[in-house]
């Protein structure tokens, strides 16, 4: 009996055994679900329609439940095709001989269901921003495979749900200019949680891959992901994505690198974003910014980067960072380092820039240039905020020369509008040339041992239109030991009190020594028409006319200046009295024709004596009109007039130069000036030298004409200077 027992125990486990493996390999198929399957899912929502050929019973060994699975089924919503590779349906096992069977899992397969005829069923769909963004952003691609498990009620809704799947050559337009294209990924969600990984694409010019994206779904959604990034982008590119930053319209950029980048976001029920982190770090192996305008002394076509370590943090604490570390060259050879930090905050940026110099600049105010084969560094910490730049401090620094600028405001015109102090020390050939601070409170006050103001002068009689300090009014007081001309002819103690008006001098009082017993006087005052007076004495004329090349080789003499100036011009004399003229080539030539003793006197290193000259000219934006240009001497007198052009520096003078002993016989016939213009006899009369001078700087060429009757006004002129005398 046990062995009967035992037979049939074995058989009935045969046959259950065998019937699971069949169940849950090959199934038992029938037609009898066909109908029943397809009208139950038609009368759940009538726009779908659904037809079976074959189903098969199965069973699912994992949750152990008996299911009907079907094969490429027929199914269409609202006349689309469905791409469906495969359906099951799982019921439960005490209905499935019923007639009234409660569907409670359906799980399908999609395969190459292409993005078009997923938007067509997407405008059959009510209203949402989804649809809206399917519709609008969405073109290209298909989903390439998808498993869709559901869980539903009796009513056909869905009470939970699981999907895979894998998503192919998708385009996403991000704006009109932007789109991501050929993206691909794999995806997994259920109600709790979203995986999306192995995500790759190229957004113009940045490629993107090994991405992944982890979202969450608690009290609150948590979402976290990283990707890489390779870019090779050139100046469209950047123009796309940064087109309202000024910097990039005006300068073509290109740049070549890779990222990785990690971020996470919070955020409540109501999409309220509670926490917020984002994280990128990489290198930019080569960058070029080839920039349109100059900005140092050497015209600067393009800047190159390499080696640059970049890092990005981003938060919700506002701890926000921004650093780019590394090398960077104007020429393609001489690389330096550089450092630039930003702490990304919107309405205050605030950078650090800490760089060692490739290039020299020139201060010509200061008469500095940096030595790029030393080590030159600049640091700099500043903020931006509202169109202005708030600098705290510019420090450079190069051997023993420093510069250090602080409280600096700069607008969005470039102008001034505050600045602290600024303190100076430079050395020219070992030799210190400016050590000076200068104070802006109350009044501006300069101070200190030295300064070079070799360029001054050239400075202040340029026509730019630009004044940086245009904002400031206030009182100035300069107190320095020694100041330096061009004619490295030293003053001393000297000293200005004075007012800026819109950041040009109004007012101003001014002295100074060059040795024991001659001085430097300068005055400057407005009338009551707004028109300045100033009024320069100086006893020696040299280190004044040292940037006026015209006024080269005089030496000793006594100098007063006159101008008086307003908004349209200027009208100036200027007068040296008992000067010589020492190894004047631009003389030299006319000499050898009007008086060998002059031309002697000249080249013998002596110098050739005048009593006076008296130079009176008018200045506008275009023109400087020289009305008359009057030397007497003692070897020889000239009269020139003429013009120079500003633009092109064109020089054209002309007039008469006539040797001592022709005026003098001049003077000693006062009382027969007819005889004299015409002589007693013929082929007699008062001769001098006609000359023009005309060309640009380095290229004047010079005619004469030995014999030349001398004009009355010429007489005239010299006869009123003899009569002072």
């Amino acid at each position: 009996m046990k062995n009967f027992l035992y037979s049939i125990f074995l058989i009935i486990l045969f046959i259950f055994v065998t019937a699971v493996i069949y169940l849950s390999t090959i199934g038992l198929e029938t037609a009898r679900f066909n109908n029943f399957v397809s009208k139950e899912v038609e009368k759940k929502d009538p726009k779908i329609e659904l037809r079976l050929e074959k189903i098969k019973i199965k069973l699912d060994l994992k949750t152990f439940q008996l299911f009907l699975i079907t094969k490429n089924p027929k199914i269409t919503y609202q006349d689309l095709k469905i791409p469906i590779t495969e359906i099951k349906i799982y019921l439960k096992v005490s209905e499935i001989l019923k007639s009234n069977i409660n569907i409670n899992q359906i799980v399908f397969r999609i395969q190459k269901f292409k993005v078009k005829e997923i938007k067509k069923i997407a405008i059959r769909i009510k209203p949402s921003n989804f649809k809206t963004y399917l519709l609008n952003n969405l073109t290209k691609g298909e989903v390439e495979k998808a498993l869709f498990d559901l869980n539903i009620d009796k009513d056909f809704k869905v009470t939970d749900y699981k999907m895979n799947g894998t998503i192919k050559e998708v385009n996403v337009k991000i704006k009109n200019n932007l789109v991501i294209k050929n993206l691909n990924f794999n995806f997994i969600i259920d109600k709790n949680l979203t995986l999306i990984n192995s995500i790759n694409a190229n957004y113009d010019g940045i490629l993107i891959s090994n991405g992944s994206i982890d979202l969450q779904r608690k009290e609150d959604t948590e979402i976290k992901g990283k990707f890489n990034s390779q870019f090779n982008l050139n100046e469209k590119h950047i123009s796309k994505l940064l087109e309202k930053v000024r910097f990039f319209k005006d300068n073509k950029i290109k740049i070549k690198g890779s990222l990785i980048h990690e971020f996470s976001l919070k955020i409540d029920n109501s999409f309220k974003v509670i926490d917020y982190k984002y994280k990128s770090n990489g290198e930019i192996i080569k960058s070029k910014i080839i920039l349109k305008k100059k900005f140092t002394k050497k015209l600067i076509n393009q800047i190159l980067f390499e080696k640059t370590k970049f890092k990005i943090n981003l938060n919700k604490k506002n701890n926000n960072l921004l650093i780019f570390d590394g090398m960077y060259s104007t020429d393609a050879s001489n690389y330096k380092k550089f450092k630039i930090t930003n702490n990304l905050k919107k309405n205050n940026q605030n950078y650090l820039i800490d760089l060692d110099l490739s290039e020299n600049f020139f201060l010509d105010i200061i008469n500095f240039e940096t030595n790029s084969q030393k080590k030159s560094n600049i640091k700099s910490e500043f903020s931006l905020k509202n169109n202005k730049f708030f600098f705290k401090s510019i420090e450079f620094t190069e051997d023993k020369n420093s510069i250090l600028i602080k409280g600096l405001i700069l607008n969005n015109k470039n102008e001034v509008e505050k600045i602290t102090s600024i303190n100076l020390l430079t050395f020219d050939k070992n030799k210190e040339n400016n050590n000076l601070k200068i104070n802006f409170g109350k009044k501006i006050f300069i101070s200190g041992k030295s300064y070079d103001s070799t360029l001054l002068l050239k400075l202040l009689s340029s026509d730019t239109k630009f004044n940086p300090f245009k904002n400031f009014n206030n009182v100035i007081e300069i107190k320095l030991e020694n100041l330096t001309t061009k004619s490295k002819i030293p003053l001393k103690n000297f000293y200005l009190i004075g007012s800026i008006k819109k950041g040009k001098f109004n007012k101003i009082s001014a002295k100074s020594d060059f040795s024991q017993g001659k001085h430097l006087d300068i005055s400057m005052k407005t009338d009551l028409n707004n028109k300045k007076i100033l009024e320069v004495y100086s006893d020696v004329p040299q280190a004044l006319l040292g940037d006026y090349n015209f006024f080269e080789g005089i030496k000793e003499g006594k100098l007063l200046y006159k101008s008086i100036i307003d908004d349209k011009g200027s009208a100036s004399k200027l007068t040296i009295e008992n000067f010589k003229l020492v190894r004047a080539p631009s003389f030299a030539k006319l000499l050898t024709l009007a008086d060998l003793n002059g031309f002697a006197d000249l080249l013998s290193g002596q110098g050739m004596s005048f009593n006076v000259l008296e130079v009176n000219f008018q200045n506008n934006a275009k023109l400087t009109t020289i009305e008359e240009i009057l030397a007497l001497g003692t070897s020889v007198s000239l009269q020139m007039e003429g013009y120079v052009e500003k633009n092109t520096s064109l020089l054209s003078l002309s007039g008469t130069l006539v040797p001592a002993k022709t005026l003098n016989l001049l003077v000693s016939k006062i009382p027969l000036v007819g005889n004299v213009l015409v002589g007693n006899k013929v082929g007699e009369g008062v001769f001098g030298v006609s000359f023009k001078m005309k060309g640009t700087p380095g290229k004047i060429k010079t005619t004469v004409n030995p014999l030349k009757t001398i004009t009355p006004r010429f007489i005239i002129r010299a006869l009123e200077k003899i009569k002072k005398e």
